[in-house]
């Protein structure tokens, strides 16, 4: 290079006309130049600017701050502080940043070496540029930065993408294939994903686009920790993770990871199908246990009705209690279908705004006592379903949510049109949705009572502390909801704080894409009974109701309760005259066993005996403990009638 003696030389010296210049920099691709800190403004530079830098020449002569200008801004406070020092003399300037082509939009990476020096009285700072992206990103966009860091993501088997705050791509540790991923768009522009580019321009799915645009939003903005999204290709489930990079204590943009979590959806399932098992376990206990329960009441009332045909009124409410009982287990069975997903029935479109509005109009009855319900109508598309099973998905979900509040508690029902993701939430693909969301200001649920709460017959009331079981209230609650709108293609979720409240969402694809029985109040453990025979504890009314029928008709006096609690106060207070106890194996609140151990405390010398419709695994436990023998229900009057008597004989042998 010829030396430059003077401003004046340096202003006239022709750079592109020596040979060696030329093919510095037109072959190495570099840009030189010469910046004059007085007049604050390039002196002279290489021809090349535009294929270096993407600025034509006429643009550096008038545009003194176009360097900073088009640095990237995430790299502009360590380049000034480095370029102030170099100006200043103290150090030579050795940097390489991101620049931002204003031709291309295109990020590239450059390396500035350059210096301070005085010539003839004047301060030149003049330097040489490299475009460095090639060997940074490479053929396959490799991860820029130093060895040790590619080598380091080059091992991971997920995918990293690092974009900048305009969501430019800066970093990727692999290529990606559009036989590999395709970030939930089917022709997703694979050629024009590269370093540098805008990466949202890459999506030709207008609607996947918008979702991940709201998703980095929301990420930038730090409204959202982080964002995560399953999104399904043929036979592979991977996830995308959006997470926020952070730089002195700022968000200067984001972390994508693409993971394939095929095998981690494959044992979700499996631990699905083993939960549904169990949960068909629980359901035979727990109706086992209840048609049994019926079963021994029938049998009961049967049996005054056998011998005690001439008695008119004796007859009649026995022949009613029959036909409770058969309404009470008819309504189960029904509840049992609903569990039902194999659908086979005709669906028709439903506006789902009319599903909630027959809903309503058959609760407001559960407002009378002060809590309040309001709806917000929103757009959502009609679906594909049963207007009259929807209703009553509806209704049973905001009775439970009832159920939770106090007289000053609300209940909101929202409906909205949305567009979901691939398994955005889990198990549903990608596209249009109904949702109709269900929000209360009860007392919420613990993450526990969330995992299960869509068990079938879970419930936290009236339920059998053996199994959670619980047949006794509206219905199936949100195990029978969750079948219903499985079975029209849709999913729920259950979002709750304790202390707080609870949401229970409903989603259902686009279309173009409890019971509790009201018979009378028996007075059984109200009545005085003196000098009794035999207590009898059972959480059901009904076969307290029965037994006593059946042991009243033997000349039995017998004393009732319907809890642990109540049956030790009554066996206290009744002590004397008591000759046996008659347990029902699942109580509330304790198990059987436990209770035969504290009756036993109060009473040693009083047999009791056990019965239930529950298996043997469920019942051994209270021989364990003490029980004389387990009668299986249905019992019928002559087994209840000899079982006594024979506890009557040995206590008074004794």
């Amino acid at each position: 290079m010829a030396r430059i003696r003077s401003l004046k030389d340096l202003e006239n010296f022709n750079w592109t006309g020596s040979d060696l210049i030329g093919s510095l920099t037109e072959g190495a691709h570099l840009f030189l130049f010469a910046y004059s800190p007085d007049m604050q403004a390039l002196a002279a530079w290489s021809a090349n600017a535009e294929s270096v830098l993407g600025v034509p020449d006429t643009t550096i002569m008038r545009d003194g701050n176009l360097f900073l200008r088009h640095v990237h801004p995430d790299d502009r406070f360590l380049l000034m502080t480095d370029l102030e020092n170099a100006l200043a003399g103290k150090d030579e300037y050795r940097a390489t940043y991101r620049w931002i082509r204003p031709d291309t939009n295109e990020v590239r990476w450059l390396h500035c070496r350059a210096s301070l020096i005085e010539r003839d009285g004047k301060n030149i700072f003049e330097g040489v540029i490299i475009d460095l992206s090639d060997e940074i990103t490479g053929p396959v966009s490799r991860v820029a930065g130093p060895d040790s860091l590619a080598t380091i993501l080059d091992a991971f088997s997920t995918t990293v993408i690092v974009l900048d705050s305009d969501l430019r791509v800066l970093r990727v540790n692999r290529k990606l294939r559009a036989c590999e991923f395709n970030f939930g768009d089917p022709e997703f522009q694979h050629d024009q994903f590269r370093i540098g580019r805008l990466f949202l321009p890459c999506f030709t799915d207008t609607d996947q686009r918008t979702h991940l645009q709201h998703a980095f939003t929301n990420v930038l903005s730090g409204e959202q920790q982080s964002f995560k999204t399953r999104i399904s290709e043929e036979q592979t489930v991977f996830q995308l993770a959006i997470t926020p990079v952070k730089e002195h204590g700022t968000i200067s943009g984001v972390l994508l990871t693409v993971s394939d979590i095929s095998e981690f959806v494959s044992l979700e399932q499996r631990i699905s199908e083993l939960q549904k098992t169990e949960g068909l376990r629980l359901i035979a206990a727990g109706v086992s246990h209840n048609f049994n329960n019926a079963l021994q009441s029938i049998i009961g009332h049967a049996a005054v009705i056998q011998n005690h045909a001439s008695n008119e009124e004796l007859t009649r409410e026995s022949s009613q209690a029959i036909i409770d009982i058969v309404n009470k287990t008819s309504e189960l069975s029904k509840q049992l279908h609903r569990l039902d997903t194999s659908g086979g029935e005709v669906v028709a479109p439903v506006e789902v705004n009319l599903a909630v509005m027959a809903a309503v109009n058959k609760i407001e009855d559960l407002f009378a006592t002060g809590a309040k319900i309001t709806v917000v109508f929103g757009s959502p598309t009609s679906v594909l379903a049963r207007q009259e099973e929807l209703a009553y998905v509806i209704e049973a979900i905001v009775r439970n949510a009832r159920e939770r509040l106090d007289n000053t508690g609300n209940i909101a029902i929202k409906t909205q049109q949305v567009i979901l993701a691939e398994y955005e939430v889990q198990d549903l693909k990608q596209g249009r949705y109904a949702k109709l969301s269900i929000s209360d200001t009860g007392p919420g649920m613990t993450p526990d009572t969330i995992k299960r709460c869509m068990d079938p017959f879970f419930t936290t009331v009236d339920s059998d502390p053996g199994t959670g079981v619980g047949l006794k209230r509206h219905g199936l609650g949100l195990s029978g909801a969750f079948s219903t709108i499985r079975k029209f293609g849709g999913a729920i979720t259950v979002d709750s704080v304790v202390g707080k409240g609870t949401t229970i969402s409903l989603f259902l694809p686009s279309e173009d894409q409890g019971y509790r029985t009201a018979g009378k109040e028996s007075e059984l453990t109200d009545v005085v009974v003196k000098n009794p025979h035999v207590l009898i504890i059972d959480d059901d009314r009904m076969v307290l109701e029965t037994v006593h029928a059946i042991l009243t008709d033997i000349k039995v006096t017998c004393v009732c309760a319907e809890d642990g609690h109540t049956g030790l106060t009554l066996l206290r207070a009744h002590r004397s005259s008591i000759k046996a106890v008659l347990l029902d194996a699942i109580m509330p609140g304790v198990s059987g066993a436990a209770l035969v151990k504290r009756l036993k405390k109060v009473a040693p010398e009083i047999p009791v005996i056990g019965f239930s419709g529950a298996p043997p695994d469920v019942t051994q436990p209270m021989l364990d403990a003490g029980a004389e023998r387990i009668l299986s229900k249905p019992v019928g009057a002559r087994q209840l009638k000899e079982a006594i008597e024979t506890c009557l004989k040995a206590k008074k042998a004794a």
